[in-house]
């Protein structure tokens, strides 16, 4: 996973999270293993106010495996599905007020999505209880 990634595609059970502005709609540029990728960078950028900022988040590896990053509140994400040209990132984020949500981040190599690789992004966001119909593609933006 370590490299060069653009988002492709957000999904999340609460879609204000991830619409056009919302908190958490990041737009990944890169992913960096260090320490025996027991730490995961993750670099991108957000847009607040009309302004794009870039982002760099240390995300440690739990026992579970899984990466624990705080931003925007406290994030536990990991990847569930990996090729060389897409993956697919589960998020689980718990904000300053307690609200939870859980997200689906697909990164890839800047194509668009196959029928494949969306019926994939379908059935993981199944797996988080995320509607389909709450998945966006945001390659174009």
């Amino acid at each position: 996973i370590d490299g060069k990634w653009v988002t492709i595609a957000i999904a999340a059970d609460n879609v204000n999270k991830v619409k056009e502005g919302g908190p958490l709609r990041i737009y990944l540029r890169e992913l960096t293993c260090t320490d025996a990728c027991n730490r995961l960078g993750v670099t991108f950028y957000i847009k607040a106010n009309g302004q794009c900022t870039k982002t760099t988040i240390i995300g440690n590896r739990q026992e579970d495996g899984k990466y624990r990053a705080q931003f925007e509140g406290d994030n536990t994400f990991g990847p569930v599905y990996a090729t060389p040209e897409f993956t697919i990132f589960a998020n689980h984020n718990v904000d300053r007020t307690g609200q939870t949500t859980n997200m689906i981040y697909v990164y890839g190599k800047g194509q668009p999505l196959t029928p494949e690789q969306y019926e994939k992004i379908e059935e993981f966001a199944k797996v988080q209880n995320i509607p389909k119909e709450n998945i966006q593609d945001v390659l174009a933006t």
